[in-house]
């Protein structure tokens, strides 16, 4: 997937890259914006976007500083949450959308909730320009969670590394977003996984940054400010090794008007299991994401 980017210019220095893919069905159906989580570039997206294309529009793009969205020195020190999520708004505010579904996965998740706060933000509120139809939380979790989430290990000075150092980060990483039985079935997927894992611009400075950005958000005391009427499913496997399974059910809490991913058949958008990992959607065929995002969405 090494299509080129439009860009989107924002203040200090930071431009976001994106692309929209299925786009000959805008205005047909309802697009989707997928919100990577720490570490990720669009193309992590690939296996899930190439399907999910085929019958709606999908925003895919790089959080300030990762893949091709450059950022400058002092763009790169104000990442927070809040930063990326107003990065989000400024990017569908710049596309003119009026009605939009969202898929935030681990930090994206975050970042989908602070957005969706923006309103009820205590100093800086900010009306959403768009009407989110239906939100999608994968794998991702309401408050900070110290012990929890990606283990990263930032380079003495945020260094940059060499091609055999970033492999094995790669390596470290995305182990910890599967489970045993999947990494013993899937070597070839992994390997591939990797390799592009390590191709990908990562930079170290940002993803420290993302990590810290990670242990000090606070919204939670404005998700009950939500409208009911919104559309919200909660993805979360019990294999996850990165954000434990309790956090989905403490997101339910939260969230009690939202649902949870059902087992079932696909033709109903349920899943055969709930025995999967962090890397949700590189779990069972990837028709069986799709139809979970499409039959919601029926609604």
């Amino acid at each position: 997937m090494a299509t080129t980017p439009s860009v989107l210019t924002i203040e200090h220095g930071a431009h976001i890259a994106y692309e929209i893919r299925g786009s000959r069905l805008l205005g047909t159906k309802v697009p989707i914006v997928l919100i990577g989580g720490m570490t990720a570039v669009r193309q992590d997206w690939e296996r899930f976007v190439d399907c999910l294309s085929k019958g709606r529009p999908v925003l895919i793009y790089d959080h300030r500083g990762m893949g091709d969205s450059v950022a400058s020195p002092d763009a790169i020190e104000e990442i927070s949450i809040e930063v990326l999520a107003r990065d989000l708004l400024a990017l569908i505010d710049h596309l003119r959308w009026r009605h939009v579904a969202f898929c935030g996965w681990s930090m994206g998740g975050v970042v989908l909730q602070q957005l969706l706060t923006l309103p009820y933000h205590p100093k800086n509120p900010t009306p959403l320009p768009f009407c989110p139809t239906h939100v999608f939380l994968a794998a991702t979790r309401s408050i900070v969670l110290l012990d929890q989430g990606l283990q990263y290990k930032p380079t003495p000075g945020n260094k940059s590394r060499t091609p055999a150092e970033k492999r094995m980060v790669a390596i470290k990483i995305l182990e910890q977003t599967f489970d045993r039985e999947w990494l013993e079935r899937n070597r070839s997927r992994f390997e591939y996984l990797c390799k592009r894992g390590a191709s990908a611009i990562r930079p170290p400075a940002v993803v420290a940054k993302q990590q810290e950005a990670l242990r000090t958000f606070d919204f939670v005391g404005l998700l009950h400010q939500l409208p009911r009427n919104l559309n919200m499913l909660i993805i979360h496997g019990e294999l996850d090794q990165v954000i434990p399974f309790k956090a989905a059910k403490a997101m339910m809490g939260l969230f009690p008007w939202a649902e949870f991913v059902e087992t079932g058949p696909q033709e109903e958008g349920k899943v055969p299991t709930l025995r999967f990992g962090h890397h949700w959607y590189e779990y069972f065929d990837i028709e069986v994401w799709r139809d979970v995002i499409e039959r919601f969405m029926e609604k």
